[in-house]
């Protein structure tokens, strides 16, 4: 068999005899691929347990963005990230202690990490005589001396110990709770991070430890003796990613201008007490996550004059990383975006009376908070409302779109990351409610009848945004 592959400039040709979709027909598509069906189908995989909540970096994470990926390919949606695939690649680091490698020992005798003591602070080793503390250091010379602090010690003990010349603090502890919180969270409290600039290797600094009720009992009456303690930081690097993927627009001077829709898809991974340990996240934002899923496969078929551009950012429970990522390093030109539409929790209904103090401000099955639509630009606002009267007519509920909501909602998830850049955004968001980053975050609670009809409409403005002559203007000041 023969494959033909036509000339460039036949394709080129074809191609901008394309004529974008009109309202009309971008309906019927809209209606055909966005179903309760396959947001459910999507939003299954997404939310189960195989993917451990989605942390920031985990490999649900990676498998999340594989499945999306996957998908895109499926539509013909074209790569937008790194190096023609869908991926924009982000540099994480982790900056915490090499447990491993870190030591305690009282004369002769070891002490083991996470049963007799854990790590505070410190970058090196130091060998002392022990001298005990019990409240404040006063004028004891502590010079040379590895120090044990009472648990009547202030928490500026420590500090004062070191800077009276101590080569290194234990400090003691009684409640044994406390301690295995303390133990547990001794790595934990280092955290991922967006690696901008090149992490320099921790400086020395003298050893903190804490010791175990059991240790500190031990070592309390064990003054004079030498004890050697070791401190060892380490520099963990990783990579997490971003999903990018674009569909070309058909008007030849206008395919260079993007409408962006977003959503993130990470959630805050796993740690629930009781038997149900996985944050699925099924609403927070799964269902943000699988809504613009649809919207590109519809996209792919309803051909608009500008591109839309589709960004599933990674991090945003850990500080909106992916998205401030994403508008520093755009994988295309930044002032070519005309508006970003973000949706980030549109899956959950308030109940018929329910009274749940809880579920007070969780929208109805008809209903869904808009935010942005009066903070930028009025032109956007004004078509974003229109759209939704002349189609499903939803009650967009304006309650927390104003700069002085006291919940500071417009601030809190990634389309601000596009906002601060200049670029007008709206944000729809069903609300907090009960299950708001709690294990119950499930898709058997999801209200797909309105999951569907939000994320159709959130379709046709996109169209009609991306049909617009002119790009929305920005006529507003954003209050920061």
């Amino acid at each position: 068999m023969i494959l033909y592959s036509p000339p460039p400039a036949l394709v080129a040709l074809v191609q901008s005899s394309v004529k974008p979709v009109d309202l009309h027909n971008a309906r019927l598509i809209g209606d055909k691929v966005i179903t309760q069906e396959n947001l459910r189908d999507y939003l299954t995989f997404i939310a189960s347990d195989a993917l451990q909540g989605r942390d920031t970096p985990s490999q649900g994470l990676d498998v999340a963005a594989q499945f999306i990926a996957f998908h895109l390919k499926r539509f013909g949606v074209k790569p937008g990230g790194d190096d023609g695939t869908y991926f924009q690649k982000i540099p994480m680091v982790k900056t915490g202690f090499d447990e491993a490698k870190s030591s305690l020992s009282l004369g002769e005798a070891p002490v083991r990490f996470g049963e007799g003591f854990a790590i505070d602070r410190g970058q090196g080793s130091a060998t002392g005589e022990l001298v005990v503390i019990a409240s404040e250091l006063g004028t004891t010379d502590v010079t040379g001396k590895v120090v044990l602090l009472g648990v009547q010690a202030s928490d500026a003990a420590s500090s004062q110990a070191l800077a009276a010349g101590a080569v290194a603090v234990l400090r003691s502890s009684t409640n044994q709770t406390w301690w295995r919180r303390q133990a547990v969270q001794t790595n934990r409290r280092a955290f991922w991070r967006m690696e901008r600039t090149p992490t320099p290797e921790p400086p020395a600094a003298a050893p903190v430890v804490t010791l175990s009720p059991e240790a500190s009992a031990q070592f309390l009456e064990s003054a004079g003796k030498s004890v050697a303690v070791s401190v060892v930081a380490k520099i963990e690097r990783i990579y997490t990613q971003n999903v990018v993927g674009i569909v070309e627009g058909v008007d030849q001077k206008l395919k260079s201008e993007y409408v962006a829709i977003g959503a993130h898809y990470d959630h805050v991974g796993t740690g629930g007490r009781g038997t149900d340990t996985i944050f699925n996240g099924a609403d927070d934002d799964g269902s943000g996550t699988v809504a613009i899923l649809s919207i590109a496969e519809a996209a792919a078929k309803a051909r608009s004059k500008r591109s839309l551009l589709f960004v599933w950012h990674t991090g945003e429970e850990k500080g909106m990383q992916g998205s401030g990522y994403f508008v520093d390093k755009p994988t295309v030109p930044l002032a070519q975006i005309t508006a970003q539409l973000n949706i980030d929790m549109i899956g959950r209904s308030k109940p018929a009376g329910d009274t749940k103090p809880s579920n007070r401000d969780l929208s109805g099955p008809d209903a869904i908070y808009v935010i942005g639509t009066t903070m930028m630009s009025t032109e956007l606002g004004k078509l974003i409302l229109s759209t939704n009267a002349n189609y499903l007519k939803l009650n967009y509920d304006p309650k927390y779109d104003a700069p002085d909501d006291p919940n500071r909602f417009f601030y809190r998830s990634d389309h601000y990351s596009y906002a601060k850049k200049g670029i007008p955004v709206c944000f729809w968001f069903d609300g907090v409610h009960e299950d708001y980053h709690q294990v119950g975050d499930e898709v058997s609670k999801i209200d797909f009848a309105k999951m569907e009809k939000i994320t159709r409409t959130v379709f046709l403005t996109a169209i009609n945004i991306a049909n617009l002559t002119e790009r929305p203007k920005v006529d507003k000041p954003l209050n920061r």
